[in-house]
Protein backbone atom coordinates (compact mmCIF):
# COMPACT_ATOMS: atom_id res chain seq x y z
CA UNK A 1 0.00 0.00 0.00
CA UNK A 2 0.89 3.92 -0.02
CA UNK A 3 1.43 5.94 3.17
CA UNK A 4 0.04 9.26 3.29
CA UNK A 5 2.25 10.32 5.78
CA UNK A 6 4.68 12.92 5.30
CA UNK A 7 8.05 12.26 5.95
CA UNK A 8 9.85 14.35 8.60
CA UNK A 9 12.37 17.16 7.73
CA UNK A 10 15.47 17.30 10.11
CA UNK A 11 18.53 19.20 10.38
CA UNK A 12 21.63 19.30 12.51
CA UNK A 13 24.37 21.40 12.40
CA UNK A 14 27.09 22.74 14.84
CA UNK A 15 29.64 25.87 14.38
CA UNK A 16 32.49 26.92 16.80
CA UNK A 17 35.03 30.02 16.89
CA UNK A 18 38.08 30.80 19.04
CA UNK A 19 39.52 34.31 19.24
CA UNK A 20 42.80 35.22 20.64
CA UNK A 21 43.81 38.79 18.89
CA UNK A 22 45.75 41.87 19.75
CA UNK A 23 48.01 39.98 22.64
CA UNK A 24 45.14 38.84 24.22
CA UNK A 25 43.22 42.16 24.41
CA UNK A 26 40.17 40.45 23.22
CA UNK A 27 39.86 36.87 24.29
CA UNK A 28 36.22 34.36 23.07
CA UNK A 29 34.75 31.47 21.71
CA UNK A 30 31.60 30.64 20.46
CA UNK A 31 29.73 27.78 20.27
CA UNK A 32 26.36 27.51 18.23
CA UNK A 33 24.24 24.43 17.23
CA UNK A 34 20.84 23.45 15.92
CA UNK A 35 19.23 20.69 15.61
CA UNK A 36 15.15 18.68 15.17
CA UNK A 37 13.72 15.75 16.60
CA UNK A 38 11.24 14.31 19.41
CA UNK A 39 10.90 15.80 23.10
CA UNK A 40 9.65 13.49 26.01
CA UNK A 41 7.10 14.93 28.27
CA UNK A 42 8.35 14.01 31.74
CA UNK A 43 6.60 13.85 34.94
CA UNK A 44 8.21 13.81 38.17
CA UNK A 45 8.49 12.88 41.70
CA UNK A 46 10.34 13.61 44.82
CA UNK A 47 12.88 10.88 46.98
CA UNK A 48 13.69 11.48 50.50
CA UNK A 49 17.64 11.63 50.98
CA UNK A 50 20.27 12.00 53.64
CA UNK A 51 20.73 15.08 54.83
CA UNK A 52 23.02 16.81 53.11
CA UNK A 53 22.54 15.19 50.19
CA UNK A 54 19.74 16.33 48.19
CA UNK A 55 18.86 19.09 47.02
CA UNK A 56 15.16 20.36 47.75
CA UNK A 57 13.30 20.88 51.27
CA UNK A 58 9.68 19.78 52.00
CA UNK A 59 7.40 22.39 53.90
CA UNK A 60 4.38 21.18 54.77
CA UNK A 61 1.56 24.03 53.64
CA UNK A 62 -1.36 22.37 53.62
CA UNK A 63 -0.42 20.23 57.43
CA UNK A 64 -2.38 16.95 55.86
CA UNK A 65 1.38 15.18 56.52
CA UNK A 66 1.34 14.10 52.50
CA UNK A 67 3.73 15.75 50.35
CA UNK A 68 2.64 17.47 47.20
CA UNK A 69 4.72 18.70 44.17
CA UNK A 70 3.63 22.20 45.35
CA UNK A 71 4.98 21.82 48.80
CA UNK A 72 9.01 21.72 47.84
CA UNK A 73 11.57 24.54 47.77
CA UNK A 74 15.19 24.80 46.86
CA UNK A 75 16.83 24.61 50.31
CA UNK A 76 18.72 26.96 51.93
CA UNK A 77 20.83 25.08 54.60
CA UNK A 78 22.20 21.90 53.88
CA UNK A 79 20.40 20.03 56.54
CA UNK A 80 17.17 20.95 55.09
CA UNK A 81 18.73 19.23 51.72
CA UNK A 82 16.84 15.92 52.06
CA UNK A 83 14.52 15.17 49.14
CA UNK A 84 15.77 14.76 45.30
CA UNK A 85 13.68 15.41 42.08
CA UNK A 86 13.49 12.11 40.44
CA UNK A 87 12.27 12.34 36.38
CA UNK A 88 10.40 9.58 34.37
CA UNK A 89 9.48 9.69 31.00
CA UNK A 90 6.17 9.28 29.82
CA UNK A 91 4.76 8.16 26.44
CA UNK A 92 4.02 11.09 25.09
CA UNK A 93 5.88 12.97 22.56
CA UNK A 94 6.60 16.47 21.28
CA UNK A 95 8.46 17.48 17.68
CA UNK A 96 11.12 20.00 18.57
CA UNK A 97 13.68 22.06 17.69
CA UNK A 98 16.98 22.63 19.33
CA UNK A 99 19.42 25.48 19.52
CA UNK A 100 22.04 25.91 21.83
CA UNK A 101 24.45 28.94 21.77
CA UNK A 102 27.31 29.53 24.16
CA UNK A 103 30.16 32.71 23.59
CA UNK A 104 32.81 34.22 26.25
CA UNK A 105 34.82 37.22 25.83
CA UNK A 106 37.21 39.27 27.93
CA UNK A 107 38.68 42.39 27.24
CA UNK A 108 42.09 43.46 28.59
CA UNK A 109 43.33 46.67 27.97
CA UNK A 110 46.71 46.28 30.10
CA UNK A 111 47.32 43.85 27.37
CA UNK A 112 48.05 46.62 24.61
CA UNK A 113 48.79 49.51 26.87
CA UNK A 114 52.45 49.73 28.16
CA UNK A 115 52.41 49.77 31.95
CA UNK A 116 54.89 52.71 31.53
CA UNK A 117 52.73 54.86 29.55
CA UNK A 118 52.92 58.62 30.53
CA UNK A 119 49.19 59.33 29.16
CA UNK A 120 46.19 59.86 31.59
CA UNK A 121 43.80 58.75 29.79
CA UNK A 122 45.61 55.64 29.29
CA UNK A 123 46.35 54.62 32.31
CA UNK A 124 42.65 55.10 33.42
CA UNK A 125 42.00 52.87 30.65
CA UNK A 126 44.87 50.33 31.54
CA UNK A 127 42.96 49.66 34.75
CA UNK A 128 39.65 48.67 33.18
CA UNK A 129 38.56 44.79 31.58
CA UNK A 130 35.07 43.05 31.46
CA UNK A 131 34.15 39.73 30.45
CA UNK A 132 30.76 38.46 29.12
CA UNK A 133 29.66 34.89 28.77
CA UNK A 134 26.05 33.54 27.88
CA UNK A 135 24.74 30.24 28.09
CA UNK A 136 21.85 29.04 26.36
CA UNK A 137 19.52 25.96 25.52
CA UNK A 138 16.31 26.12 23.84
CA UNK A 139 14.05 23.46 22.71
CA UNK A 140 10.67 24.59 21.25
CA UNK A 141 7.70 22.77 19.78
CA UNK A 142 8.49 22.36 16.52
CA UNK A 143 5.47 23.76 13.67
CA UNK A 144 7.12 22.15 10.28
CA UNK A 145 9.78 24.67 10.27
CA UNK A 146 12.83 24.84 11.50
CA UNK A 147 14.20 27.22 14.30
CA UNK A 148 17.57 29.49 14.46
CA UNK A 149 17.13 31.78 16.37
CA UNK A 150 18.76 30.84 19.69
CA UNK A 151 16.96 33.49 21.77
CA UNK A 152 13.29 32.94 23.48
CA UNK A 153 10.56 34.96 22.62
CA UNK A 154 9.02 35.37 26.69
CA UNK A 155 9.02 32.67 29.31
CA UNK A 156 5.36 32.11 28.83
CA UNK A 157 5.64 31.62 25.33
CA UNK A 158 3.70 28.17 24.81
CA UNK A 159 5.44 26.94 22.49
CA UNK A 160 8.91 27.07 24.19
CA UNK A 161 9.41 23.18 25.80
CA UNK A 162 12.36 23.95 28.09
CA UNK A 163 15.03 26.82 28.73
CA UNK A 164 17.99 26.65 30.32
CA UNK A 165 20.02 30.31 29.81
CA UNK A 166 23.08 32.20 31.76
CA UNK A 167 23.97 35.80 30.94
CA UNK A 168 26.49 37.17 33.18
CA UNK A 169 28.68 40.39 32.14
CA UNK A 170 30.99 42.38 34.11
CA UNK A 171 33.44 45.33 34.18
CA UNK A 172 36.67 45.25 36.29
CA UNK A 173 38.04 48.89 37.37
CA UNK A 174 41.84 48.27 39.39
CA UNK A 175 41.39 44.20 39.38
CA UNK A 176 45.10 43.79 39.09
CA UNK A 177 45.83 45.79 42.23
CA UNK A 178 46.48 43.97 45.52
CA UNK A 179 44.90 47.78 47.34
CA UNK A 180 41.24 48.51 46.05
CA UNK A 181 38.84 47.39 43.25
CA UNK A 182 35.71 47.83 42.24
CA UNK A 183 33.66 45.39 40.33
CA UNK A 184 30.21 45.81 38.57
CA UNK A 185 28.53 42.69 37.51
CA UNK A 186 25.13 41.73 36.14
CA UNK A 187 23.48 38.69 35.89
CA UNK A 188 20.20 36.80 34.37
CA UNK A 189 19.14 33.25 34.85
CA UNK A 190 15.91 32.08 33.18
CA UNK A 191 14.62 28.43 33.22
CA UNK A 192 11.68 27.15 31.90
CA UNK A 193 10.22 23.35 31.81
CA UNK A 194 7.23 21.30 30.45
CA UNK A 195 6.52 18.58 32.92
CA UNK A 196 3.16 16.66 32.71
CA UNK A 197 0.56 19.17 34.44
CA UNK A 198 1.95 22.00 32.41
CA UNK A 199 5.09 24.21 32.62
CA UNK A 200 7.48 26.26 35.31
CA UNK A 201 9.08 28.70 34.42
CA UNK A 202 11.84 30.98 36.94
CA UNK A 203 14.22 34.17 36.46
CA UNK A 204 16.65 35.57 38.24
CA UNK A 205 17.97 39.02 37.55
CA UNK A 206 21.11 40.16 39.67
CA UNK A 207 22.85 43.61 39.54
CA UNK A 208 25.71 43.54 42.02
CA UNK A 209 28.63 46.34 42.66
CA UNK A 210 31.29 44.95 44.98
CA UNK A 211 34.41 47.66 46.52
CA UNK A 212 37.34 46.33 48.19
CA UNK A 213 39.98 47.96 50.06
CA UNK A 214 43.22 46.35 51.63
CA UNK A 215 43.83 48.70 54.24
CA UNK A 216 47.09 46.92 55.53
CA UNK A 217 48.17 43.58 54.38
CA UNK A 218 46.33 42.28 57.50
CA UNK A 219 43.05 44.19 57.31
CA UNK A 220 40.54 43.37 54.32
CA UNK A 221 37.07 45.78 53.68
CA UNK A 222 34.51 45.47 51.36
CA UNK A 223 31.52 46.92 50.49
CA UNK A 224 28.84 44.94 48.10
CA UNK A 225 25.53 46.45 46.94
CA UNK A 226 22.76 44.12 45.28
CA UNK A 227 19.31 44.59 43.37
CA UNK A 228 17.71 41.41 42.59
CA UNK A 229 14.47 40.40 40.99
CA UNK A 230 13.54 36.47 41.49
CA UNK A 231 10.17 35.72 39.65
CA UNK A 232 8.45 31.86 39.43
CA UNK A 233 5.45 31.44 37.19
CA UNK A 234 3.45 28.10 37.63
CA UNK A 235 -0.05 28.37 36.26
CA UNK A 236 -1.18 24.99 37.59
CA UNK A 237 -0.26 25.70 41.31
CA UNK A 238 -1.11 29.36 41.53
CA UNK A 239 -0.14 29.45 45.63
CA UNK A 240 3.71 29.12 44.05
CA UNK A 241 3.93 32.59 41.65
CA UNK A 242 5.98 35.32 43.05
CA UNK A 243 8.03 38.26 41.98
CA UNK A 244 10.21 39.28 44.79
CA UNK A 245 12.56 42.69 44.36
CA UNK A 246 15.40 43.48 46.68
CA UNK A 247 17.51 45.28 48.03
CA UNK A 248 20.76 44.44 49.94
CA UNK A 249 24.22 46.13 51.76
CA UNK A 250 26.53 44.26 52.95
CA UNK A 251 29.56 46.00 54.22
CA UNK A 252 32.39 43.47 55.65
CA UNK A 253 36.25 43.46 57.76
CA UNK A 254 38.14 40.64 57.77
CA UNK A 255 41.67 40.34 59.78
CA UNK A 256 44.17 37.86 57.73
CA UNK A 257 47.37 35.78 59.04
CA UNK A 258 49.62 34.95 56.68
CA UNK A 259 47.57 32.83 54.10
CA UNK A 260 46.02 30.16 56.66
CA UNK A 261 43.65 32.02 58.51
CA UNK A 262 40.84 34.73 58.09
CA UNK A 263 38.71 35.78 60.66
CA UNK A 264 35.63 38.06 58.87
CA UNK A 265 32.95 39.93 60.47
CA UNK A 266 30.07 40.77 58.44
CA UNK A 267 26.61 43.26 58.63
CA UNK A 268 23.60 42.71 55.93
CA UNK A 269 20.90 44.51 55.37
CA UNK A 270 18.23 42.79 53.45
CA UNK A 271 14.94 44.15 52.18
CA UNK A 272 13.03 41.89 49.96
CA UNK A 273 9.22 42.48 48.40
CA UNK A 274 7.20 40.46 46.63
CA UNK A 275 5.16 43.06 44.63
CA UNK A 276 2.56 40.29 43.70
CA UNK A 277 -0.11 38.73 45.40
CA UNK A 278 -0.45 39.98 48.97
CA UNK A 279 2.63 42.21 48.56
CA UNK A 280 4.85 39.98 51.88
CA UNK A 281 8.01 41.62 52.96
CA UNK A 282 10.70 40.80 54.90
CA UNK A 283 13.64 43.14 56.24
CA UNK A 284 16.64 41.37 57.52
CA UNK A 285 19.51 42.70 59.82
CA UNK A 286 21.85 40.13 59.61
CA UNK A 287 25.49 40.26 62.23
CA UNK A 288 27.61 37.59 61.50
CA UNK A 289 31.11 36.09 62.12
CA UNK A 290 33.35 33.71 59.69
CA UNK A 291 36.45 32.30 60.19
CA UNK A 292 38.85 29.98 57.70
CA UNK A 293 41.47 27.99 58.41
CA UNK A 294 43.77 26.41 56.28
CA UNK A 295 45.04 23.18 57.88
CA UNK A 296 48.62 22.89 55.97
CA UNK A 297 47.81 21.89 52.51
CA UNK A 298 45.42 18.54 53.44
CA UNK A 299 42.31 20.49 53.54
CA UNK A 300 40.03 23.77 55.54
CA UNK A 301 37.91 24.34 58.15
CA UNK A 302 35.21 27.18 57.68
CA UNK A 303 32.85 28.05 60.24
CA UNK A 304 30.32 30.56 60.33
CA UNK A 305 28.12 32.03 63.07
CA UNK A 306 24.93 34.61 62.41
CA UNK A 307 22.35 36.69 64.39
CA UNK A 308 19.11 37.63 62.40
CA UNK A 309 16.65 40.40 63.37
CA UNK A 310 13.45 39.61 60.81
CA UNK A 311 10.86 41.92 60.76
CA UNK A 312 7.87 39.89 58.14
CA UNK A 313 4.49 40.78 56.94
CA UNK A 314 2.77 37.91 55.25
CA UNK A 315 2.43 34.24 55.22
CA UNK A 316 5.23 33.03 56.26
CA UNK A 317 4.10 29.32 55.61
CA UNK A 318 3.97 29.53 51.69
CA UNK A 319 6.18 29.69 48.87
CA UNK A 320 7.01 33.59 48.85
CA UNK A 321 7.51 33.23 52.65
CA UNK A 322 10.45 30.78 52.11
CA UNK A 323 11.88 33.25 49.59
CA UNK A 324 11.74 36.02 51.09
CA UNK A 325 12.85 34.44 54.97
CA UNK A 326 15.63 32.95 53.37
CA UNK A 327 14.62 29.32 54.92
CA UNK A 328 14.66 31.57 58.31
CA UNK A 329 11.41 32.37 60.76
CA UNK A 330 10.41 35.95 61.47
CA UNK A 331 11.93 37.58 64.73
CA UNK A 332 15.08 37.00 66.03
Amino acid sequence: GVSNEQSDKSLLGRLEYAVNEWKGFVKGSVLYEVGSGQEQKLEYTYLQVPAGQGYYTWNDYNKDGIPQLNEFEVAVFDDQKTWIRVYTPTNNYVKANYTTFNYNFSINPNFIIPAKTTKNLLKFLRKFSASSSLQTNKKQVSNGNFEFSPFSKGLIDTSILSLNSFLTNTIYFNRTSSVWGIDITHRLNSSKSLLNYGFESNSFRDLSIKGRWNLTRSIATSLTNKYDRNELVNPTFANRNYQVNELSAEPSISYIHKSNFRLSLIYTYDTRKDVQGDSAKALNNQLAAEVKYNVLSNGTINGRFSFNNINFTGDPNSTVGYVLLNGLLPGK
